[in-house]
């Protein structure tokens, strides 16, 4: 009999059963973290997101500060070496070590004010020193730059950036402009507004801070003074000019440090490879080659019938639709029909009037005379091959419009409107050279399959093709189509090894679109080394990464305990087979979506914006939602629509909810998306009042009314926007990411098995019930339960006893049809069901536990046009809260940990008691008293903020003021107790919270009293950094008695002389078996292994001392990833 491996895959788990001869061999289940990671006790109210995209935000935030950090050390070099700051290169060490400037000609160097310098600067000399604080400005605050060919200037104009906004006090760029337009520079303008010394508070005082600017207007300003103050010092030369200021695009030999832009970084590597020629990268949908490729493709496929008479256009028929095709971005069919004069009813087209027909975008569109007109088609190959590559890589509209008119002749106008144009986004399958030894063939009338066989025979033959020409042409076409269900490949290679002496290696360049060429070699195990690794990783799917490293190791396990498998079955979540009727309703469907889209594009070329997937939603949302941002009640207008002002918001934040479907989306200006955070529309502004948040909803309302034939769910979406509790699940995204895994599980499976099937996980559920399976853990009801990890490896049990006729059987009843009469299955075999329960109650679950604290990464950068490659280390987790804490100690009290935080943050009267500033929490205790009082505990909602009539913040604490306006308050310095708080660097003030334990650690004192020892992750590191054991005695012990982790495994409560280690009875092991679930001082959480929830109390056993602990008589143990138990 074959040995089956059945496989139940998850974003978090794999359950397998293996069986043979009418056996069950082995059960088990194997859990592991998904990709998420928990971003902090209490903070961002403790939600839990995306692991890689936390890890992505926090390495963003430290490249910034690193490259500003890097520019700054950098201009300061070169300002000491030109006598513009009073610096040495040694002093400039110090200070990247310590950050503290020691020479006190530098501190009153930074004293100095920019701003009345920089207002001076335009008009009478400045030393050179003072010139070089000035330059020091600018690095510091270089303004807005975008190079964006996709934001066009009309769009900026109407920006919030240009407009400002008045509900934050933001002052737009316009407003900045016209100012400047009267003081010459943007600093003679700022110095102008900034506040006199010893000028009383005033609240009226325009800021400097709160406002946009461009990076034009300091170049603009750079420019100013340095022509103005090259008068006075003949030090300020070109070369210096160039090494501070220097633009390339404005004629300088390089950019300078003050206003150079880091390029965005090249995605090219991520550009997948081509089916037919493994080592080249696919082709842009954009190209010339493949819009051929596409069009003679389809054209192949069309045909008639006259009378019943099936017939293929003629050669001056396909040029005429190809003619239309080409100059058409999507015609309808029944254009196609009138151009070849064939509209009368007697032809029957295999396609509909109404089809549309994909044409060609670039192509229609520099063909038109708006552009290079019929011109075009005089071009040769290579002219047009240069336009294109000039449009797909300049990425300044500008340069694109200069370039136009010097090198294409263009006009004003016309040069304008290419500079607009762009090209469509996205990579067909199929490399050029692919697409250039094919396109040949689909030209000539050969289908696409007879076309890419002929294309692999010529790639094999080379040079040599022009002398066998005829003899393929006349036999392979006919290879390739009394082959096409079988695979035509293994004929096609013995006709080239009979006619054209082949070898293999020759052959491996035959193109085959089912199938590699290639003969694949069956492994004994999935390979475990490096190679392997990135081919696991070139996914860059970090749920199917994880997914298929544990696949690795638990089919691997399995091999070397039990053999290999003949056959692998895995589990695929998806529908089952629809009904011929239900298929038609979801063709339908797709057919009005298509159509939707294919309007907004229309949309979207009008407006010259890139036709990509983010535009296209961004439209339709905005139509939805009435041209309105349901959060403000604010207008967006289509200039503001593809900015960075307006993004795409999830209602229910993805980072709880993991929902990225359409009904959770809608359109939100930028700054009151980061006003809201991490909140639901209910949770941000309830806290406003229920005046507040009812005015909301009746925005929302009229924003989501069900005005476009488009939009008939906009009231549902409504609903979801003011619903006050949502469902905390991520059932939709799990699902979708299991389909993903199983596809991926079974190429990589195949790698060890020729036989592995992909089947509905529907089937399971039928079969489960069918066999009585639901009972087994599930004792009061015959329904699946998910509280029980064991659920995995019975699906796993069910899918290795299902067979092809299970599932034929089962395909004819879906979720459309439920009067279907299901046969009965029998059991696979006798007695089977008893079997399964015997076998289930074996099972140990097994949980991956983190063992590497540190990883060696090897980085790798370029500086110079040199490759600097060096060795770092990475903490496999988080080390500290995201907080950093100053140590101070205030007048009349103790010292403490102090950090400055939003009045909003706090919501308690426990938080109050730790404000600081004694009068301040006063003043609050006041406001809160004249509210009424505290509300079970908590400070009502307008004690710090109201919302005016024009949905403005106002604030409602203020420090009196003798010589001015009150003071507003909207932040407050509070103190916090941490326990082992530790110090960021040294000579700073700076200490962070480590937050998470990393063990427990239990031991005898000389005086053989039992203590603990708890480690936090921080310190955990530090050992392993200075390479010292992880586990070590304090200086007080004597023996390590037990150490406890999260997923460490204990036997709690049994007796060991009744284990035998040699044949555990896993049925006994599994009443005692608990996984570390918490740890803390004197606090030990367990929890049953098999358990998937921890709402059950009586699967928990909490320790709160460690003689409880040693009363229980605690075994240390550990699984493997199949379960088998070992003593450590």
């Amino acid at each position: 009999m074959k040995k089956i491996l059945g496989l139940d895959l998850g974003t978090n788990s794999i359950g397998w059963a293996l069986i043979e001869d009418n056996t069950i061999l082995g059960m088990g289940s194997r859990i592991f973290p998904e990709g998420v990671v928990n971003l902090g006790e209490g903070e961002g109210e403790g939600r839990e997101t995306s692991k890689n995209a936390s890890r992505t935000e926090a390495r963003g935030v430290r490249r910034q500060f690193y490259r500003r950090r890097l520019r700054k050390r950098y201009l300061l070099k070169e300002l000491a070496k030109y006598k513009l700051c009073p610096i040495s290169d040694t002093l400039i060490k110090d200070w990247n070590g310590t950050e503290i400037f020691k020479n006190k000609e530098l501190q009153k160097w930074f004293k100095l004010n920019p701003y009345e310098l920089r207002a001076k600067a335009i008009s009478e000399k400045i030393t050179l020193l003072e010139l070089g604080r000035i330059f020091y400005h600018f690095i510091q605050r270089r303004g807005f730059l975008s190079n964006s060919r996709s934001a066009g200037a009309d769009v900026k104009e109407a920006s919030t950036i240009f407009k400002g906004d008045a509900k934050i006090g933001k002052i737009g760029i316009s407003e900045t402009l016209n100012s400047i337009d009267k003081n010459k520079t943007l600093g003679s303008y700022l110095s102008t507004i900034y506040p006199k010394e010893n000028e009383p508070f005033s609240g009226e005082l325009e800021r400097i801070r709160n406002r946009y600017t461009t990076r034009q207007m300091y170049i603009d300003e750079f420019e100013t003074i340095w022509e103005f103050q090259q008068q006075y010092h003949k030090e300020l030369t070109i070369t210096l000019k160039t090494i501070l200021g220097g633009r390339k695009k404005d004629g300088y030999k390089e950019d300078g440090v003050l206003f150079h832009q880091r390029p965005l970084r090249s995605q090219k590597h991520l550009v997948g490879y081509c089916t037919f020629e493994p080592k080249k990268t696919k082709c842009p949908i954009s190209a010339i080659p493949f819009e051929l490729f596409r069009i003679y493709q389809w054209l192949n496929t069309l045909s008639y019938d006259v009378n019943g008479i099936k017939q293929k256009i003629t050669s001056e028929e396909r040029e005429k639709i190809v003619t239309l095709l080409l100059s058409k971005e999507k015609p309808n069919f029944k254009e196609i029909r009138k151009v070849i004069n064939k509209l009368d009813g007697c032809y029957q087209f295999n396609y509909k009037d109404d089809d549309k027909i994909v044409g060609s975008h670039t192509i229609s569109n520099l063909s038109n005379k708006k552009f290079f007109g019929k011109e075009w088609f005089d071009f040769s190959d290579e002219e047009q091959e240069n336009i294109w590559h000039v449009l797909s890589f300049f990425d300044d509209r500008d340069k694109l419009k200069e370039y136009a008119i010097k090198n294409w002749g263009f006009d004003e106008e016309k040069a304008t409107k290419i500079s607009k144009f762009n090209l469509k986004e996205g990579y067909s399958n199929l490399s050029r050279k692919a697409i250039n030894n094919i396109l040949p063939f689909l030209k000539e009338g050969f289908m696409y399959d007879v076309a890419v066989g002929l294309a692999g025979v010529k790639n094999v033959l080379g040079k040599d093709w022009e002398e066998h020409k005829q003899f393929v042409l006349d036999n392979v076409p006919e290879i390739v189509r009394s082959n096409l269900k079988g695979g035509y490949i293994e004929p096609l290679k013995n006709m080239m090894k009979n006619e054209f002496n082949c070898t293999d290696k020759q052959l491996e360049k035959l193109y085959h679109h089912s199938s590699a060429i290639e003969t694949v070699t069956i492994l004994d195990k999935l390979p475990v080394n490096i190679h392997a690794d990135r081919e696991i990783q070139k996914i860059k799917n970090p749920v199917v990464i994880t997914a298929l490293f544990e696949i690795r190791k638990l089919v691997n396990e399995i091999i070397d305990t039990y053999g290999k498998p003949d056959e692998i079955k895995v589990e695929l979540a998806r529908d089952l087979k629809a009904s011929k009727k239900n298929r038609y309703e979801t063709r339908r469907k797709q057919q009005t979506l298509e159509k939707e889209n294919d309007r907004v594009k229309g949309e979207l070329e009008k407006l010259g914006q890139r036709i990509n997937h983010t535009n296209i939603l961004k439209y339709k949302l905005w139509e939805e939602c009435n041209h309105t941002c349901p959060f403000t009640g604010k207008t967006i207008t289509i200039s503001q629509l593809f900015t960075g002002e307006i993004q795409i918001e999830h209602i229910f934040p993805w980072s709880r909810s993991l929902n990225d479907s359409f009904n959770n989306k809608t359109l939100c200006f930028a700054d009151e998306n980061r006003a809201k955070g991490n909140y639901t529309p209910y949770e941000f502004y309830s806290k406003h009042g229920d005046k507040k948040w009812e005015a909301i909803k009746l925005q929302a309302l009229n924003c989501f009314k069900d005005k476009y034939p488009s939009y008939p769910n906009a009231y549902r979406k409504f609903k979801h926007f003011v619903k006050q509790k949502h469902d905390e699940d991520f059932i939709s995204r799990q699902l979708n990411d299991t389909r993903y895994i199983s596809k991926e599980a079974k190429n990589y499976l195949s790698k060890i098995c020729n036989n592995v099937m992909v089947a509905p996980g529907q089937m399971t559920a039928v079969l489960r019930h069918q066999w009585g399976l639901n009972s087994i853990l599930n004792k009061d009801d015959d329904t699946k339960t998910r509280d029980d990890h064991r659920h995995h490896a019975i699906d796993a049990l069910v899918m290795a006893c299902a067979t092809r006729s299970h599932l034929q059987e089962l395909s004819k009843r879906n979720r459309y049809n439920k009067n279907y009469e299901l046969k009965d299955f029998p059991e696979p075999w006798f007695n089977f069901r008893n079997d399964a329960e015997k076998a289930i109650a074996q099972i140990l679950v097994s949980h991956k536990k983190q063992k590497s604290l540190l990883t060696v990464r090897t980085h790798i950068t370029k500086k110079n046009g040199v490759v600097h490659k060096n060795l770092g280390i990475a903490a496999r987790g988080q080390l500290h809260k995201e907080s950093v804490y100053g140590l101070r100690q205030a007048p009349n009290s103790t010292q403490a940990f102090h950090v400055r935080k939003p009045l909003e943050s706090l919501t308690t009267e426990k938080h109050l008691e730790k404000i600081v500033d004694k009068s301040i929490r006063e003043l609050i205790y006041k406001k809160v008293q004249q509210l009424g009082g505290f509300i079970k505990g908590k400070i009502p909602k307008e004690t710090f903020f109201i919302i005016d009539e024009n949905g403005e913040k106002q604030p409602q604490i203020f420090l009196p003021n003798r010589n001015g306006k009150p003071v507003p308050i909207k932040k407050v310095r509070i103190k916090e107790n941490i326990g082992g708080a530790e110090k960021l660097k040294e000579h700073t003030n700076q200490y962070v919270n480590p937050r998470n334990n990393h063990h427990v650690l239990i031991y005898k004192d000389f005086n053989d009293n039992l203590k603990e020892e708890v480690v936090t992750f921080w310190t955990a590191i530090e050992r392993k950094r200075q390479k010292q054991a992880v586990f070590q005695l304090p200086k007080d012990g004597k023996e390590i008695i037990s150490t406890l982790q999260i997923n460490d495994l204990f036997l709690l409560g049994v007796d060991e002389n009744e284990i035998d280690w040699e044949k555990p009875d896993n049925n006994l092991l599994n009443r005692y078996l608990y996984r570390v679930q918490k740890i803390s001082s004197k606090d030990y959480n367990f929890r049953k292994v098999e358990a998937s929830t921890i709402l059950n109390k009586i699967e928990a056993i909490r320790i709160k001392s460690i003689p409880s602990f040693q009363n229980l008589k605690p075994i240390k143990v550990k699984l493997n990833s199949i379960g088998k138990i070992v003593k450590l």
